[in-house]
């Protein structure tokens, strides 16, 4: 059996982590601006950005196919269920912590190995069950229904994570001759469009004043905003393009099933960048809800080989989110 350089292995654990990193400063921007846009203007403002990146290296993954695009119409209804996971995790932001989202939307690999099986008909063994069981203790125990302080938007990115395993489902079952790139540009297509039809409702309903204070992320209209604002919405778009980049060299590079669990070195990122941004303390519900999601997870992870955010698809691989 071939080992793995210990030099190998060193890159490997720190390009990963540099990747979570990147995501969480992503997130953290989104929060950080959460109370100056809506999800639609932000959504919108996104897509765009990414779409032009996206085009301006449209030349670099021709050769490798990268513009295959064989079910559109699977690659729409992939993209719009990717396209509820990010709405429902960014809606969140304004009135959870984010390593608290983070934690919920980690349960990801444990409803894609919930559905992969449901849907799919994946054979699933009791200590996958097991840590299905674990996982799902560990949403309870952030959430606390049982306590006075219940946090009802903490269901969002739990819904955030059963849209992205919905997705990645689909990319399995449906979109494996697709390239990623091509799932990537109708994907943000569709957000544009979601993004357009928000903003287009919002205008028509016009909610009253104390519904837009009260929840300006989703019911604020298109709103003048500081150019600092434009520069970190751009900044999202750049982080998440280089933090998949970087995961797509590492598992170039390492196996899958060694990579996907050091994904959840996100869980030990985004604390630092609450505590940092914002003061916040993870509560002991919350850290310990934490650790038993990130060992289910991982586990999960480890036995599937699934990446726990999606990455861009490389040359010769079955694209897998």
């Amino acid at each position: 059996m071939k080992t793995e350089p210990s030099s190998s292995t060193t890159n490997t654990v720190l390009l990963t982590v540099m990747a979570m990193a990147f995501f969480a400063v992503q997130d953290t921007m989104v929060k950080v601006i959460s109370d100056s846009v809506s999800v639609w203007q932000l959504y919108l403002a996104r897509a765009v950005v990414v779409l032009g990146l996206l085009t301006a290296t449209m030349g670099f993954f021709r050769p490798m196919s990268g513009l295959k695009l064989v079910n559109p119409g699977w690659a729409a209804v992939r993209s719009v269920f990717m396209a509820g996971a990010f709405l429902c995790f960014y809606l969140s932001m304004p009135f959870v912590s984010l390593s608290q989202a983070a934690a919920a939307f980690f349960t990801g690999p444990l409803f894609i190995t919930l559905f992969g099986a449901v849907i799919n008909g994946e054979q699933v063994g009791p200590r996958r069950v097991a840590a299905l069981i674990l996982g799902f203790f560990g949403v309870l125990v952030i959430i606390e229904p049982w306590g006075a302080r219940l946090e009802p938007m903490l269901l969002l990115p739990v819904g955030a994570a059963i849209c992205y395993a919905m997705a990645i489902v689909i990319t399995r079952a449906r979109c494996l001759e697709d390239s990623a790139v091509a799932l990537s540009t109708v994907q943000n297509v569709i957000f544009a469009q979601i993004a357009l039809a928000g903003l287009i409702l919002t205008d028509t309903l016009r909610p009253d004043a104390a519904t837009v204070a009260g929840y300006p992320f989703l019911f604020a209209p298109w709103t003048p905003v500081e150019l600092v604002v434009w520069a970190l919405i751009a900044a999202t778009a750049v982080t998440h393009i280089v933090g998949a980049i970087t995961l797509t060299h590492v598992y170039q590079h390492a196996e899958a099933s060694k990579v996907a669990p050091l994904e959840y070195s996100y869980l030990a990122i985004v604390p630092i960048c609450d505590f940092f941004v914002w003061g916040t303390v993870p509560t002991v519900a919350t850290l310990t809800g934490m650790v038993l999601i990130a060992l289910a997870g991982a586990f999960v992870s480890w036995r599937e080989g699934t990446p726990v955010r999606p990455r861009p698809q490389t040359h010769g691989e079955e694209p897998m989110g």
